[in-house]
């Protein structure tokens, strides 16, 4: 996205992003200076950690078989959610499509959720912090 992006994302959000970025950066580095040795080495595990799971992510996400599982379980999970939604909304219509047993009828939710919702905000969240921080250290 480079510095096309940055300026878009500046414009966009009216100079609030770079703002944001400089406060999280302070932030980060107060948190970081008043740790004991003890919470920093915690703090740098779970950076590996995050950093790791990140990175297997990344490598795995263009399997087709990865892919594949993906597909499968959010088109189930989406199938249900249109039946059901057919079934309660329009009229003259009786399947009676019944909830998912348990433990699915509480997960499907925070499924479809992390598929559709959580997924592609945290995607354009993570690629316009990352442009802007890359954009601020290249200044």
């Amino acid at each position: 996205m480079g510095k096309l992006g940055s300026l878009f994302l500046n414009v966009l959000t009216g100079g609030l992003a770079d703002k944001l970025l400089g406060f999280m950066e302070r932030r980060e580095a107060v948190k970081l200076a008043t740790m004991n040795d003890e919470q920093k080495r915690a703090y740098d595990e779970r950076t590996a950690i995050r950093d790791d799971a990140l990175a297997v992510r990344m490598a795995t996400s263009t399997f087709w078989e990865m892919r594949l599982i993906t597909f499968i379980i959010a088109a189930c999970f989406t199938l249900h959610l249109v039946l059901v939604t057919l079934d309660t909304v329009l009229t003259g219509v009786s399947w009676n499509i019944p909830k998912l047993p348990a433990p699915f009828d509480y997960w499907e939710g925070i499924i479809l959720t992390s598929f559709f919702g959580l997924t592609g905000t945290t995607m354009l969240a993570r690629s316009a912090v990352s442009t802007a921080v890359l954009t601020r250290r290249n200044k």
